[in-house]
């Protein structure tokens, strides 16, 4: 973004209005009434907030505002209101000029300041009459996918890209589709219409020179890096059209797979680090749901051996959080969504979310990080490392002597508690509890839920049960006595797991109390040795 004089000079021969504002403001500008000038322009459609100008005579007067800090005032601004603003510098001949650029507000989330959703009227802020509040917050969304590319033509469209959705429809058995004509084929799938071409058939099927003509944010960028280092190792770009690029994404991703072996008694098995079926529905999802009306940002995909992240730009649509991705769908681009489907890509759109989970979770990769994602962007972070093999074994061994399946919903709910090892309530508590996956812990808030006794012992981790089974302090000396009761004896090892708060000389200081108590005793090395209760025996 670079404006000039001569840009300048002739926005200078416009009167003030709804998106235009001139403001003098030689030395200071208030607070209160620079939010309020966002939230109004923001509120009608983005606009442009210009210091430095005698607002009568549309005259550069320059102006001290900001000087040196004007860099950090769009953070400030964002905190306060969520509102995107730009902000250049400008040396006019007639002196400093700030040009604050405003972003529209998104669909159906005006911008409210100081408690007011604040609107232009004349020459002056007003705040937002009860009609015009009540139709922002009701706005919805254009489907932009469904949108007609004006200039693009049936001749537009790659012959190859056609060539590749048709042998995506025979692989997926799409009979109904494959025997029609390429003219009648993209209007059942409604990438062209009797208006043209959609811009989901220009992302999906035009040619290169027509998408960098119109479209050239819709590329995807990958890089690779190693661990820790700044700079990427292996950079590569795709502008073309996403069904010629699709496999090609993959297979830059998979030649830098690495394979993790799993071993279960004699059994040996291996999981990869970059699982096919999730980056393609991340890639899917991404491309998808990205907001193309953001011009400046294509889709990043980031890895490295630990992760991989895919960017999107264009934040969670109104009411989707990253704690609500899974139960709640919504579509930015529903015709590329619903093309998607029909292809046999996705099984059903809006799905990919739960997809994307599913298969981090049942590798024991745990979750999926969605907690950098902010109003500009939708941050997706898939664990590539195991990071805990037993609890997916567990699970494995119990569906198979139980002769039981796991739905998501079910195994969502159970890593959910494997990370946070308790929880207040389970949807699926009764299936859980008959299983012995589950117990209940009663604690004066009430019933809580943990994983069971049988799943920490299949990890050979009791002490991290006896840890979460009884947190109080002043009961550790009777939670170590239970322990070596239930378990038959005790290490050190397991009471360090179960106390991590506890300095190793506490918790040899409790032992050995509760030897001079007679209540247990000391079997074996000082090494290799365990603790057993006082009156076993020798």
């Amino acid at each position: 973004m670079k404006t000039s004089i001569e840009q300048l000079d002739s926005w200078l021969q416009n009167q003030e209005g709804l998106n235009l504002e001139f403001k003098k403001a030689e030395n200071s500008f208030s607070n209160t009434e620079l939010f309020n000038y966002c939230s109004a322009l923001s509120n009608m459609g983005g606009g442009k907030l210009i210091f430095g100008i005698e607002p009568k005579e549309h005259k550069v007067v320059g102006t001290n505002l900001y000087c040196g800090t004007f860099n950090i005032i769009p953070n400030q601004i964002f905190q306060k209101l969520g509102v995107r603003v730009d902000i250049e510098e400008i040396e006019h001949p007639d002196g400093r000029v700030l040009i604050f650029h405003i972003l529209d507000h998104y669909i159906g989330k005006p911008i409210k300041s100081n408690g007011t959703y604040w609107m232009r009227s004349g020459e002056s802020l007003t705040p937002m009459d009860e009609q015009t509040l009540r139709n922002k917050l009701n706005q919805h969304e254009q489907d932009f996918s469904a949108s007609v590319a004006t200039g693009v033509t049936f001749s537009d469209l790659d012959n190859e890209a056609i060539s590749v959705l048709r042998n995506i429809l025979i692989k997926n058995n799409k009979k109904t589709l494959t025997d029609l004509s390429d003219t009648k084929l993209l209007t059942a799938l409604e990438l062209t219409t009797e208006k043209g071409v959609t811009f989901a058939g220009l992302i999906l099927l035009c040619k290169k020179e027509k998408i960098d003509e119109l479209l050239p944010c819709s590329e995807i960028i990958f890089e690779w890096r190693q661990e820790e280092k700044i700079s990427h190792d292996f950079r590569k770009e795709w502008r073309e059209s996403f069904l010629k690029i699709y496999d090609d994404i993959w297979k830059t991703i998979s030649d830098r797979n690495s394979r993790i072996p799993i071993q279960e008694g004699l059994i040996q098995s291996e999981i990869l680090a970059f699982n096919e079926k999730a980056i393609r529905e991340a890639l899917l999802n991404a491309v998808t749901h990205r907001d193309y009306s953001v011009q400046s940002q294509s889709v990043f995909i980031k890895a490295d051996s630990k992760n991989l992240i895919v960017i999107s730009p264009g934040g969670f649509l109104p009411g989707i959080t990253p704690d609500n991705v899974i139960d709640k769908q919504a579509w930015r681009n529903r015709r590329l969504a619903e093309v998607f489907q029909k292809l046999g890509l996705v099984e059903r759109a809006g799905q990919g979310m739960n997809q994307i989970f599913e298969t981090t979770i049942r590798e024991g990769k745990g979750l999926p990080d969605l907690s950098k994602s902010d109003d500009f962007q939708v941050v997706l972070d898939m664990p590539a490392r195991v990071k805990d093999k037993d609890f997916i074994l567990f699970l494995e061994k119990i569906s198979h002597e139980r002769q039981t399946i796991f739905s998501f919903e079910e195994i969502y709910e159970l890593e959910l508690l494997r990370e946070n090892k308790v929880v207040n309530n389970l949807k699926n508590k009764n299936k859980f509890l008959e299983l012995g996956i589950i117990e209940k812990i009663n604690k004066t808030s009430g019933t809580k839920y943990i994983l069971s006794h049988k799943y920490y012992r299949y990890e050979n981790k009791p002490g991290v049960y006896t840890r979460i089974k009884g947190l109080t302090r002043e009961h550790k000396k009777e939670l170590i006595l239970k322990h070596i009761e239930r378990e038959g004896s005790g290490k050190k090892k397991d009471f360090r797991d179960a106390f991590p708060d506890l300095k190793v000389s506490d918790i040899s200081n409790f032992l050995q109390e509760l030897k001079d108590e007679g209540k247990i005793q000391r079997k074996g090395s000082d090494r290799a040795g365990y603790w057993v209760l006082g009156d076993s025996p020798n």
